[in-house]
């Protein structure tokens, strides 16, 4: 199938796609909510350190090829077919090893519990390996309706098993199935949505697919694991119940940039790889996205570390709010995530694949030393090398790398200016307002008013030093607003 024509349909596919992660952002909320009211926090705990461990997979089962796939401007049948069966044997073959590391994770963390959830975790690898191609291939044909569809129904039945099994008294079981459950539903959708069937596999020109995927692999594992290195180092020093009040504060920090971040590089890559010679027309491009993409996430960061402990009590229960501690400092470093995001665009756009993978080095390496050294002493010293280690990559992005990859360092780092004002100041006046008036309402209540005060004054400020911000933000609503109902997919 061909791509649509319209620049308009690629535009409202778009708006629909980013639309339906922030469905999918409700969806887990509601699922956090409801799985935490009828699950304990060791429960959790354990979960989120069985996946951390073994979660690599996922990472490797995509080997890089889905940002290979999207940048490329062609792409014949059989490159395509090839990179499937591709994906596929990595994933089976990850799923194998991850099913057969079970016992020795088990016995390494003197916990049983692990042995389940990594066999039940172990299929989801050999499902989203298997994915990736379908969902690349909706892409690139500009069908985010239907992509949007696959992610979002395989995150509704996910959420579904689990809340039955666990009203059924499964607890950990219900946690560690939903995931799987989720991917094979994605999958199943994706396939049967795309109306492609791939061809057996044989000789074509691969390389540069290839040396692609496999350069940009190294990337992801790195951040993959220093992502997830603070979950191991916590759950080798604290309790379950220690590691679960960590994971759903990291949780609620990272789902927003999780629902967005993703999609939108999909979206994004391959326009910017199209003009990637043109280094104007790739900057500009990068500087408005980068601008629309930290007023939306910065907002969401400063209304949780605002809002964090009504929104645990309300969302989680009173018996959560330990988790607290870790909240306020991990949203400090995706302060400095959100900002570094026009780097990773422009040197994957680019195929600066070397660039992507020392810019994040640079910062995860003593990230990784810092936790190691700072765990023993208190849990929120895990979260404290985590921010050390975000601040870290987005200056050697700044200062070193993006220089030379041609990107405007200086125009990005404007760009970063008004968003950080703005929901800086207005996070420091809610809270102000929290500690001396609030603090005592009814949980719910507070929570709504907090919420209300953080956006009255962010839109104060916005239209005292963000009016150029906020008519990009409404020239952007206008051009991507259904214009009349469409058959396109």
């Amino acid at each position: 199938m061909e791509p649509d024509a319209s620049p308009g349909s690629r535009a409202r596919g778009a708006t629909l796609l980013l639309s339906t992660q922030w469905l999918r952002y409700v969806l887990q909320i509601v699922n956090i909510v409801v799985l935490a009211r009828l699950i304990g926090p060791a429960d959790f705990g354990i979960v989120s350190l069985g996946l951390a461990i073994v979660g690599i997979a996922s990472v490797l089962g995509d080997f890089g090829l889905s940002l290979a796939a999207l940048r490329e401007k062609d792409l014949s049948q059989q490159q395509k077919s090839n990179l499937l069966w591709l994906n596929t044997a990595i994933g089976a073959a990850l799923a194998l090893v991850v099913a057969a590391a079970a016992v020795p994770i088990a016995t390494a963390f003197d916990d049983d519990r692990l042995i389940a959830v990594v066999l039940i975790a172990a299929p989801a690898y050999l499902f989203r390996a298997a994915v990736v191609q379908f969902q690349v291939e909706l892409n690139r044909t500009d069908r985010f309706r239907r992509l949007a569809a696959s992610e979002l129904g395989g995150d509704a039945v996910g959420v579904a098993t689990a809340v039955i099994l666990a009203l059924a008294g499964s607890g950990y079981v219900a946690l560690a199935l939903q995931g799987t459950v989720a991917a094979l539903v994605s999958l199943v959708w994706a396939c049967a949505a795309t109306g492609w069937r791939p061809s057996l596999p044989r000789r074509a020109p691969m390389r540069r697919l290839l040396v692609f995927g496999v350069s940009t692999l190294g990337t992801h594992a790195a951040h993959y694991i220093t992502t997830n290195v603070d979950t191991i180092v916590m759950g080798a020093w604290y309790s379950a119940a220690t590691v679960g009040f960590y994971s759903r504060a990291y949780q609620l920090v990272m789902l927003p940039l999780q629902q967005v971040a993703a999609p939108l590089t999909r979206i994004l890559l391959p326009r910017l790889a199209a003009v990637a010679d043109d280094l104007d027309a790739l900057n500009d491009a990068l500087v408005r996205a980068q601008r629309l993409v930290s007023h939306a996430l910065l907002a969401v960061t400063g209304l949780l570390v605002v809002g964090g402990a009504p929104l645990i009590e309300v969302v989680l229960g009173a018996d959560w709010l330990p988790a607290m501690q870790y909240l306020p400092v991990l949203a400090a470093g995706t302060v400095f995530q959100t900002i570094a995001y026009g780097y990773y665009w422009g040197f994957a756009a680019r195929g600066r694949s070397g660039a992507l993978f020392f810019s994040e080095v640079v910062g995860r390496v003593p990230m990784v030393l810092l936790i190691l050294v700072w765990a023993p002493l208190t849990p929120v010293g895990v979260a404290w090398g985590v921010v050390a280690g975000q601040v870290l990559i987005w200056a050697s992005g700044t200062f070193v790398f993006a220089p030379r990859a041609g990107l405007r360092v200086r125009e990005l780092l404007l760009t970063a200016i008004v968003p950080v004002t703005v929901s800086g100041l207005a996070t420091l006046g809610s809270w102000g307002l929290d500690t001396a008036v609030l603090g005592t309402l009814p949980p719910v209540v507070r929570l709504l008013a907090v919420a209300a005060a953080w956006t009255l004054l962010a839109g104060g400020l916005l239209a005292v030093c963000g009016r150029r911000d906020a008519r990009l933000m409404g020239e952007t609503l206008r051009s991507m607003r259904p214009r009349r109902p469409s058959s396109a997919d």
